[in-house]
């Protein structure tokens, strides 16, 4: 959080290149939607607009609004099915100053857990994380006329 707040300069304290080592170890293991987001999707400062929990089917999903800088405003929707646990936790002496709320979202990585479940961790400007522990993961991007950008499932 240090780092991306800009309290150190990136190149003391990046985390992204060890990340990349890392996920190029599972790489092959991780569901293509999941893989995508790492790779190719990004959903830096996008905001939370509804988070839907459904314990009795154990599907979470969270609908984001962000923009690429190229198509303008899109709208992400993640899923996540045979949820196994959703933890969301908050520090507000490492937040950054910015947009009510969760914030934007700064950073997110995809691991696999000791059980072999996959694990997603979201982390938002004001100190908030999400760790999201699930089975099988789909997301869908659509621009801001709900027009399919990206779809696998």
């Amino acid at each position: 959080m240090e780092s991306w707040g800009g309290f150190k300069g990136l190149e003391d304290d990046d985390p992204i290149p060890d990340f990349r080592v890392h996920l190029a170890t599972i790489r092959d293991r991780l569901p293509t939607d999941l893989l995508a987001l790492q790779e190719s999707i990004s959903l830096h400062d996008s905001k939370i607009r509804e988070i839907s929990l459904k314990t009795d089917s154990k599907l979470l999903e969270i609908r984001l609004e962000g923009t690429d800088g190229k198509v303008g405003l899109r709208h992400f929707c993640l899923r996540y099915e045979g949820l196994i646990s959703f933890r969301s936790t908050a520090d507000p002496k490492i937040a950054l100053g910015g947009p009510h709320g969760y914030g934007d979202l700064g950073y997110d990585e995809a691991d696999i857990t000791a059980e072999g479940h996959f694990e997603h961790r979201i982390l938002f400007s004001t100190g908030i994380e999400f760790q999201i522990i699930f089975l099988v993961s789909s997301y869908r991007g659509e621009t801001s006329l709900n027009r399919p950008l990206f779809r696998n499932r």
